[in-house]
């Protein structure tokens, strides 16, 4: 059975063609996760960063983890269908959800929620949010007034005690920095003014973080000044007190991000309700 995996969840050329050994990366992943399907979010991020650590091709981490996670799951007993639904439950297929899932499985009994930005416009009981995180920009050509939804991937979400709905924190997840940097810049200056926190969050597969102090890059540098905070995955990241390292290996590897969100929402929604908050509570 473990062998039928290969034809379902192709390793690309690309993998193949480099000097990463997919069984030692395997192996190291198998002797780490001694307790494997207890907590399969915390599961995936252990994996995820054992595949960073190896230095995986860019664009092809979240496939390796995949394959490591589906491998042991099948070496677990469970069936090629189970395997894959606790990935897409655990993971959410990419960053981002995976991200979200990890917040929502720490924080959601302390009365915080994260959710995907473009869903929260779903929901009437979240109208106010929206329109306050919308941002109103003045179009010259027409002198007609036009709404810019920030570039938002993740809104954190607490309520008041008055049961009120309020977003505290955005969140940007990216992979790597490519060309949206600027986007990323131009959002956090732009909230300031609204108390919203605005952080990045990273995988740093091109290594603009890793390196700190007078050897940051520009981007790093830039994101020094003007982010809330920048939450990298990759293990050679050098950190300061703007640029925080999660290390899923480790059992409060994330906990300087729940410590941060726990703490901004104090400053934000100083009357905030810690009871169970979940996506249930935009519906009732």
């Amino acid at each position: 059975m473990l062998e039928s995996i290969k034809s379902h969840i192709p390793i690309s050329s690309k993998i193949m063609a480099t000097k990463i050994n997919f069984e030692e990366i395997y192996q190291k992943a198998k002797v780490q996760l001694k307790d494997f399907g207890a907590k399969p979010i915390k599961d995936v991020g252990q994996i995820l960063t054992i595949v960073q650590e190896a230095e995986v091709p860019e664009g092809k981490v979240m496939e390796m983890t995949q394959k490591i996670y589906i491998k042991l799951c099948l070496e677990n007993g469970r069936d090629l269908n189970q395997a894959r639904q606790s990935w897409v439950v655990a993971s959410g297929n990419n960053f981002e959800e995976f991200v979200r899932n990890l917040i929502n499985d720490a924080l959601n009994r302390e009365g915080i929620m994260a959710i995907k930005g473009d869903q929260l416009k779903r929901y009437p009981k979240a109208k106010d949010i929206v329109q306050f995180l919308t941002l109103k920009a003045n179009r010259r050509c027409t002198q007609k007034t036009t709404g810019v939804w920030p570039d938002s991937d993740i809104v954190v979400l607490t309520k008041d005690n008055k049961s009120t709905l309020k977003a505290f924190a955005l969140l940007n997840c990216k992979t790597s920095d490519h060309s949206r940097n600027d986007a990323v810049l131009f959002w956090a200056l732009a909230l300031r003014d609204n108390n919203i926190k605005y952080c990045l969050m990273t995988q740093d597969l091109d290594k603009k973080f890793v390196k700190g102090d007078n050897d940051a890059s520009g981007l790093r540098r830039k994101c020094e000044a003007y982010l809330d905070r920048v939450y990298t995955t990759h293990p050679l990241t050098t950190e300061c007190s703007q640029v925080c390292k999660l290390d899923f290996t480790k059992q409060d590897g994330a906990n300087k991000l729940f410590e941060d969100l726990k703490m901004w929402r104090k400053e934000v929604v100083s009357n905030f309700s810690d009871k169970l908050l979940t996506k249930d509570d935009l519906l009732s």
